[in-house]
């Protein structure tokens, strides 16, 4: 029979081992993990809330332009003119972002708001930036060293005192201070309250212009939305919102305002071309008309013979010809000694005068869009830049074309002029014969008329070029204006709150999951299935008292009911056995061994049977000095003859029918020593003698003292206590078993942590008794409480905590 519960038991713990942990043994084995679970979780959520509180809030406001790819800035529909001042042109998006990011350009938006100047008012936390309305303004009057920072600490005493720093000096506000050489004074703003503010301590800080540009760069964000359109999304991320509406609004204007100063600077150096041509053109003919007047008046040449009529006709044609070709050469002339002076190597060139050459108009266009690039370019960096003076190069080379251009443009002028000039003197034979003095009247008329034709043109491209620049507007347009509070952007509560949730999740199980893939010793009873199909006859757990023995005749603890538990299922295997052998041994010493041995022999004696208790543990006996007995002959006196039988018997006290046979003297040759014969007559007087044995034996994986005595016993209890004996002890354990070395060898899982399983839950074979399982605990109201103790504190409780968790 005992064969066949075994072979049941056998089967039931391997059928186990091929399946996964049970969802109920899981909740079970990592409960008591939980309070060091909500605990990690409650610092989290703890310290997402203190983030969320105390950081500082950021708000993106946002702004959208319009930069138009036409122009309508020009008075003037003429084409051809929209082209020569550069008026006209595709806008490059990627070009007008940077402009917009440069620091110029946001220099010029920090000038404009001030912002050169902080205040800062002090919290008890952190520490705010105020914005818009200070309760004092900074006017500096003097600063040493302009390129650095400067600020100070004030404490506002009232509302007309202040102090500065640490020093306990009283200021009144407009009072001239002097600091390190820089002189100072602060304004109260009256219609700023002080009550406002979360304190009366305040920070004021003059920063350089450029470093906050700098930060500002950091913080401005531009994009283009869709890029079918020309629209620019703008946003800025700030603490203050108010800050960032006045930032994005007062760029747009600067972008504007760059806009027209550009197109301002062509009309305006071709204004100043003209000028200069028409005031030399002023003199000239001042000294024509005079010589014409006074020719006329000293030879009274007032009209031409009547027969020179049909030749003057065709002279007239071809010299009005010639008029517009010299009133071109005249315009190219200026035109070369425009290029050519050095003064004007950076300057736009002078367009739409007249000279309708398009090789020549497209190098001057070419020429006034680069220059406009270089200027632009110069403002987000240095002229030494490669850029620039790849420009340059270009510019020179543009600037020698144009020249070239000009010079082929006069050279056809001049193969014209030739041309008219052949047939003026075909017609001029006809003519010899009419008064030189009227020839001379008709060439001073006739330069005169020249003069005249070329002062009357520029004076027309002035008025056209002036009604242009009057008219001159920008490319872009604000759409939609940065207004309102803005959206918050950080702390963002809710993913801060996710993240640390997570944290405080992971932290822990992180923790648990190293600590379970570290853990190297056994764990629980599902822990010892993996490794063995020895039969568990039973689970102890962890004794709080002081005394060895625990089963008492009126005990009704726990761990006193275990031992009942265990004495119980081993009537299943010694069932056949009157006098029952039972052998308790374990891997290695600390296991509990002595306490089980104990305590089964005193269930045992309870049981009605006279019941012995044979220390074999003859290296490190701990039986009669846990039971407080007094030690007297022993095991090893029997064997070399220097006692008898009787000498042996210890009585426990408290325990009726219960007695020890202590192990005597340690001897030199414990392992020979139990080969003895006398130990077999020392068997035979204990089995005439008493009901049941128990043999407390030496760790089986330390000496071979238990395998020595095995054959005298009809059942093996192998000690595991978890929390203490090797995972990889489980597998001589499987040896032993598979092996058969020890009889019906059985397990007691010692120590077993109440918190983190349940007790004593086992199946004996088919329909068999089943021993534990829910209601089995400590508090179910069966068994008499522990011995109770103080209330913990926090620290005792975190302790324990911790040595759960860590071991």
């Amino acid at each position: 029979m005992t064969e066949n519960i075994n072979d049941l038991i056998s089967y039931d713990n391997v059928k186990s081992n091929r399946w996964t942990m049970a969802p109920r043994e899981f909740l079970y084995k990592y409960l008591h993990y939980l309070p060091f679970v909500i605990l990690c979780l409650a610092i989290s959520v703890a310290l997402a809330y203190i983030k969320i509180r105390y950081s500082t809030q950021l708000f993106r406001v946002e702004s959208s332009m319009l930069i138009k790819n036409d122009d309508n800035g020009s008075a003037s529909k003429d084409e051809k003119f929209q082209q020569l001042l550069m008026t006209k042109n595709v806008t490059n998006l990627s070009n007008e972002m940077t402009l917009l990011r440069s620091s110029p350009v946001l220099e010029r938006v920090v000038k404009d708001l001030g912002l050169q100047v902080r205040y800062y008012n002090k919290g008890s936390v952190r520490t705010s930036y105020i914005y818009p309305d200070p309760p004092f303004s900074l006017e500096l009057l003097h600063q040493v060293d302009t390129a650095a920072a400067f600020g100070c600490k004030v404490v506002v005493v009232n509302e007309h005192q202040f102090m500065l720093g640490e020093a306990k000096t009283l200021y009144t506000f407009g009072q001239e201070i002097q600091s390190g050489g820089n002189r100072f004074r602060l304004l109260r703003n009256v219609g700023i309250a002080l009550d406002a503010f979360k304190s009366m301590i305040f920070e004021v800080v003059k920063v350089p212009v450029s470093d906050v540009a700098r930060e500002f760069s950091g913080s401005l964000r531009i994009a283009q939305p869709n890029t079918e359109s020309t629209i620019l999304a703008l946003t800025f991320e700030s603490e203050n919102s108010h800050l960032g509406n006045d930032i994005l609004n007062t760029l747009m204007a600067v972008y504007d305002t760059l806009m027209v100063e550009d197109r301002n600077r062509v009309a305006s150096n071709t204004l100043r071309f003209i000028n200069d041509r028409l005031y030399e053109l002023d003199d000239t003919l001042r000294g024509v008309e005079g010589n014409l007047r006074n020719f006329k008046a000293e030879n009274q040449v007032f009209d031409i013979s009547e027969q020179s009529k049909v030749y003057l006709d065709k002279m007239g044609e071809n010299g009005k010809q010639r008029t517009e070709i010299e009133v071109k050469i005249g315009i190219v002339d200026y035109l070369m000694k425009y290029i050519s002076d050095q003064k004007n190597v950076h300057e736009l060139v002078p367009t739409n005068l007249g000279i309708e050459e398009p090789a020549l108009m497209q190098l001057v266009s070419e020429y006034n869009k680069m220059t406009l690039e270089r200027d632009n370019n110069l403002k987000t960096t240095s002229p030494n830049n490669g850029l620039i003076v790849g420009m340059d190069n270009a510019l020179d080379k543009l600037r020698r074309d144009i020249y070239e251009a000009l010079s082929s443009v006069k050279h056809a002028y001049g193969i014209a002029s030739g041309s008219l000039d052949v047939q003026d003197r075909k017609m001029h034979d006809y003519l010899t014969s009419l008064p030189g003095k009227s020839m001379q009247l008709l060439t001073k008329e006739r330069r005169q008329k020249i003069l005249e034709e070329l002062y009357s043109l520029l004076l027309q491209k002035r008025l056209e070029i002036s009604l242009s620049s009057a008219s001159t507007i920008s490319n872009s347009k604000v759409i939609e204006p940065a207004r309102g509070e803005g959206t918050m952007t950080s702390p963002d509560g809710k993913k801060i709150y996710v993240f640390y949730f997570l944290i405080g999740l992971v932290v822990p199980v992180g923790i648990i999951a190293i600590r379970e893939l570290l853990q190297d010793k056994v764990s629980g009873r599902a822990d010892v299935e993996k490794f063995t199909a020895a039969p568990i006859l039973g689970e102890i757990g962890h004794s709080t008292s002081e005394q060895s023995l625990v089963v008492m005749r009126n005990s009704r603890r726990l761990v006193a009911e275990q031992f009942r538990v265990i004495r119980t299922n081993l009537q299943y295997i010694i069932a056949k056995k009157e006098r029952p052998v039972i052998m308790v041994t374990s891997s290695f010493s600390g296991e509990g061994k002595s306490f089980i041995s104990t305590n089964i022999g005193a269930v045992m004696a309870l049981s009605g049977k006279k019941t012995v208790i044979m220390e074999f543990d003859i290296r490190k006996p701990k039986i009669v000095s846990g039971l407080d007995l007094k030690r007297k002959m022993g095991i090893t006196n029997y064997i070399i003859g220097k006692a008898s039988f009787n000498d042996l018997l210890v009585k426990v006290e408290g325990v009726d029918d219960l007695y020890v046979i202590p192990c005597g003297p340690i001897p030199p040759n414990p392992a020979e020593l139990l080969l003895d014969k006398k130990l077999d007559e020392l068997m035979q007087e204990v089995m005439e003698n008493f009901e049941a044995v128990i043999m407390d034996t030496a760790p089986i994986g330390l000496v071979s003292d238990a395998a020595t005595l095995s054959h005298y016993a009809d059942c093996t209890l192998y000690v595991v206590r978890e929390g203490y004996t090797f995972r990889n002890q489980m597998r001589m354990v499987e040896e032993l078993y598979q092996s058969k070395k020890l009889k019906s060898l059985c397990l007691v899982l010692n120590d077993v942590n109440k918190e983190g399983g349940y007790y004593g839950s086992y199946y004996y074979g088919r329909g068999g008794g089943y021993y534990g399982g829910y209601g089995y605990g400590a508090n179910s109201g069966y068994f008499e409480d522990e011995k109770k103790k103080g209330k913990r504190t926090l620290g005792q409780r975190l302790g324990s905590l911790r040595k759960k968790i860590f071991g």
